[in-house]
């Protein structure tokens, strides 16, 4: 909900090194600061994108459409903004009907096909990818009012409303073709003398959200500031809508499954208070704490639909319910006990409840039901930080803290089984996730030039207990996804930073980072023994190998990037981007190490864009770019974007 156009600045923290923050800041911190209008002014860009998608053989250009428009003005002390913009996407697939080669000979009655496309999956296991699914159509709309009143001339009052709608339509792509060359989307095949059973089918989704933001503070710079903040989200219209017969069936308004989402959403609360001492304790002090308080809602029940496209309920086939809620307090105060050193120490309570808790589901014909177990849990993490500048150039900093992340109402509660173009996917929620317990430090060090800085960190995390998805594959080429804590992780790493600009001649600007780590799993004692005693499956030979020495999911032991930009003169810009990664793993044990496929944890790439922007006048400018240049193909459990041209017309008065 937040308009490039109306931001002033984004600022990124490492860690959870700060007691302002939740535990979710355990990967770092994004904080967008956002204006309001001081005169009148207006602006509105259309962007179009096209992408020369190519996987698995299939040659496609997928393209996406943007418009965006703003208007926003002061008069005296009132202020407001208006922004809008219209998406009209189409995706490239990101789901595939990929199962492994079937062991089941086919018998006469089954359709003989080709088409199938031979395959290995992650495990590498031999495989057939027979279509394509989730080929998104998205229409989305976004509407944001923005008033803001100035009470003084240093107290403040803003609200924020805002409006998501979308529309999406997930189709569907079949390889296999009869004898005849028709087109064959369901019902059991003959492929090489073995028999596979074929599913697609057409998803929908109609979706409204709602969100409110409410905000009153002073800001005087003086010796006592303060802030009071909150906000609702509203999930006032959110259906999602599946068939469970045959396309052709699908096409006459036939049975399937409604997905209700309708009710969800959460409210927060903060408020915050700053107090700068004028009196020299010791040094100067700056004294900040606050109150949080948010609370979040699942409604996600399925029905059984008789007519998939129209109807919004029926017998229940599924339920997932269920409340979190978090108190939080913190206190903090940044110290200057010296004119080159600050110490800043910090502390933060939080208590956590869940609650009301239900999950259904339908074994057979009959609809079970489980009332889940109330959970409570009161925490408490110290941060500290030491910075110390000895010269103008130069500053250092050591920061360590610790954080808790409470397991979200979906991760213990959402349990159901989606169907998206034919391939189920099944999510198992866990009502019984412990809290993610992470220490982290990092010691880093900063130079800086005359126009730009350099920096180099060092950085350790151990998580306790950390919350993670496994994915599974099962031999028909659907999933089964299971949330689960992992006993330890921990995280090494060196990271290397750098901008500058007008280096060696006027208009040729640097920046770029490279980023290694070592992340392991050091203790899973209770799942690899689960795994062991499951044993192997038949799309994954190496499911019951230990996951403990193993290397994180996700998490590449090489990341880098950099960008050189070329101004030759005021009105043209230009720039080369190259982005790399290692090769990562999806599987807690790395058993998925054939990573250029579908559902792999993600192989290796480099990445190069180009882009360029020309500004014709002071209102008017044009860019325009290639982003993957190369055409590197790129695996991060699905298909990322292949080469993709971009343009773009910005008006701004």
């Amino acid at each position: 909900m937040v308009a490039p156009s109306e931001i002033e600045r984004v600022d990124v923290m490492y860690g959870p090194f700060s007691a302002a923050y939740a535990g979710n800041s355990i990967g770092g911190v994004i904080d967008i600061t956002t204006r309001m209008p001081e005169k009148f002014e207006a602006g509105g860009d259309i962007k179009s994108t096209w992408q020369d998608y190519g996987f698995y053989g299939k040659k496609k250009m997928f393209d996406s459409q943007e418009y965006s428009f703003n208007v926003g003005d002061r008069f005296k002390d009132f202020s407001f903004r208006f922004d809008v913009s219209h998406l009209d996407s189409h995706s490239q697939p990101i789901v595939f009907v990929n199962p492994t080669v079937s062991t089941t000979n086919a018998t006469a009655a089954n359709t003989v096909v080709t088409g199938a496309v031979a395959n290995l999956n992650p495990y590498g296991v031999n495989a057939l990818v027979l279509g394509e699914s989730a080929l998104n159509h998205t229409v989305q709309d976004n509407f944001k009012w923005k008033l803001g009143y100035d009470i003084t001339p240093t107290i403040h009052a803003a609200y924020t409303l805002g409006l998501w709608q979308n529309d999406n339509n997930a189709g569907f792509n079949s390889f296999l073709r009869d004898s005849a060359g028709n087109v064959v989307d369901s019902g059991n095949v003959n492929i090489d003398g073995k028999r596979y059973a074929v599913s697609f089918a057409e998803t929908r989704a109609e979706q409204m959200h709602w969100s409110h933001g409410m905000n009153l503070k002073s800001d005087t710079g003086g010796v006592f500031d303060w802030d009071l903040s909150g906000s609702v989200v509203e999930y006032g219209t959110d259906l999602s809508r599946t068939s469970t017969q045959t396309p052709a069936q699908a096409a006459n308004n036939g049975a399937g499954r409604t997905t209700s989402l309708t009710g969800t959403g959460w409210h927060t609360a903060d408020a915050k208070g700053i107090w700068r001492p004028d009196a020299d304790l010791l040094g100067k002090h700056e004294v900040s704490f606050g109150f949080h308080h948010d609370l979040y809602n699942l409604d996600n029940t399925t029905y059984n639909a008789t007519n998939w496209q129209s109807s919004d309920g029926g017998t229940v086939f599924s339920d997932s319910q269920g409340k979190t809620q978090t108190e939080g307090y913190w206190l903090q105060d940044a110290w200057d006990f010296n004119k080159d050193w600050n110490l800043t120490l910090g502390g933060r309570v939080e208590s956590w409840h869940a609650y009301d808790g239900y999950n259904a589901a339908t074994v057979g014909n009959a609809l079970q039901t489980l009332n889940q177990a109330g959970r409570n849990e009161l925490e408490f993490s110290p941060k500290a930080k030491l910075t110390w500048k000895p010269m103008d150039r130069v500053q250092t900093g050591l920061s360590i803290g610790q954080a808790y992340r409470f397991a979200t109402v979906t991760e213990l509660f959402q349990t159901s089984t989606v169907n998206v173009g034919g391939v189920n996917n099944i999510v198992n929620g866990n009502p019984n996730l412990k809290s993610e317990e992470a220490l982290s430090s990092e010691l880093s060090g900063e130079y800086f030039l005359d126009q730009g800085k350099l920096r180099l960190s060092l950085f350790q995390e151990r998580i306790k207990d950390a919350i993670y998805s496994q994915t599974s594959i099962l031999a028909n080429g659907s999933t089964s996804r299971i949330v689960d804590n992992v006993g330890e992780i921990q995280t090494y790493g060196i990271e290397f930073a750098g901008e500058a600009s007008d280096v060696g001649i006027q208009g040729l600007d640097i920046s770029g980072n490279a980023t290694w780590t070592d992340s392991r799993i050091t203790e899973n004692a209770v799942a690899d023994a689960a795994a062991a005693a499951a044993g192997a499956s038949l799309s994954n030979p190496l499911a019951d190998q230990p996951s403990t020495g193993a290397r994180q999911p996700k998490v590449p032991e090489w990341r880098a990037s950099a960008t050189i930009g070329y101004r030759p003169t005021d009105k043209l810009s230009t720039s080369v981007s190259g982005r790399y990664s290692s090769s990562q793993y999806g599987q807690l044990n790395n058993s998925d190490n054939n990573s250029g496929t579908y559902t792999s944890g993600g192989n290796a790439y480099f990445i190069v864009d180009l882009h360029a922007k020309y500004q014709f006048t002071k209102q008017i400018s044009a860019s325009a770019g290639i982003d993957n240049v190369n055409n590197q193909e790129v695996w991060l459990y699905h298909p990322f974007p292949s080469r993709t041209y971009f343009a773009e017309l910005k008006y701004n008065y």
